[in-house]
């Protein structure tokens, strides 16, 4: 049995990422589950959405014409403001549409609710896991919604559509994740890491995504000191440095770290404190395969069908 194979915001170089269209196509081709970023909008409605304002390469407003940055927050809007904005293709002329240039677009796709995803992971044949990634911003609170509430809301709609069981709450900001097993002890929750690179002496690799060098700087800074906020008092320098053991610390069900980061020691290290193994973003072959030999549980994709392909050939 390999890793589940979890469609990243629904297959994000198959379909429009975050779309319900994307969904059902994971749906539709028998992954294990999505992936999928929620925040709250002004008037509390748990949406599905991956920046924390609205993304200018994949929004248009009225007229059809594509938003240019700086764009609203979604905080800022109500469900019905969010509704009237088409999210099915990208701006032609961006690079986003040439990084993603075999992407099915579908126009007249609207940002969806959280509980318009559960009703669509609910008609696959099989259990459809849905790894809903509490997007709160650890760098400026005002950019997001204030993470317990966002982590009250979303528990709350799961219970209500009686889909708890079936989530893997993840995320890098952590506070919204303690919430979580706060108020729903059983919730799975595998907290993300960021990149160790991001943390080390020199320049992190590009392909890493680092921010921009002042806030690279301010979050080493935090870690430094033993007081990211992200943390929830559980930097891992409060825990002999091991980012692992402040994850189980934390309370965590699971460790979610960038694929970089794992390898056979960081593997034995949650096995033996119990945590289960998630990663994200894989696309290649050969990194899938590798992540598949070492034997973690769920990898995240924007290319479920390579992976799909990959499990029945290993």
């Amino acid at each position: 049995m390999g890793p589940w194979n979890i469609a990243h915001r629904g297959g994000a170089l198959l379909r429009t990422e975050n779309t319900l269209a994307a969904f059902a196509d994971a749906v539709r081709r028998g992954c294990d589950g999505a992936e999928l970023d929620v925040h709250l909008s002004r008037d509390g409605e748990v949406v599905v959405h991956h920046d924390y304002r609205l993304k200018p390469d994949l929004c248009r407003g009225a007229g059809g014409r594509w938003f240019a940055p700086p764009t609203p927050r979604i905080k800022d809007l109500t469900l019905a403001e969010l509704r009237a904005f088409d999210v099915g293709r990208a701006d032609p002329a961006s690079a986003y549409a040439r990084e993603h240039a075999k992407v099915v677009w579908q126009d007249d796709e609207c940002i969806p609710l959280l509980e318009e995803v559960i009703a669509v992971a609910k008609t696959a044949r099989e259990r459809f896991l849905l790894f809903v990634e509490l997007k709160t911003s650890y760098t400026n609170r005002s950019e997001g919604a204030v993470p317990e509430e966002l982590a009250e809301r979303t528990v709350a709609v799961l219970k209500e559509h009686d889909y708890l069981d079936h989530a893997v709450f993840v995320g890098f900001d952590w506070p919204g994740l303690v919430h979580v097993k706060k108020i729903a002890p059983d919730a799975q929750c595998w907290f993300s890491t960021m990149p160790e690179s991001w943390f080390k002496d020199g320049v992190p690799p590009p392909e890493h995504d680092p921010p921009e060098e002042a806030t690279l700087r301010m979050l080493r800074a935090w870690a430094r000191e033993g007081n990211s906020p992200w943390a929830a008092g559980h930097d891992a320098i409060r825990h002999g440095g091991s980012l692992i053991h402040a994850v189980r610390a934390a309370g965590s069900d699971g460790w979610n770290p960038m694929w970089v980061d794992i390898g056979e020691e960081s593997v034995r290290e949650a096995r033996e404190l119990g945590l289960k193994i998630g990663t994200w973003t894989v696309d290649d072959p050969d990194e899938i395969r590798w992540l598949a030999s070492l034997g973690i549980d769920a990898i995240c994709t924007d290319r479920p069908d390579v992976m799909a392909k990959l499990t029945k050939t290993d």
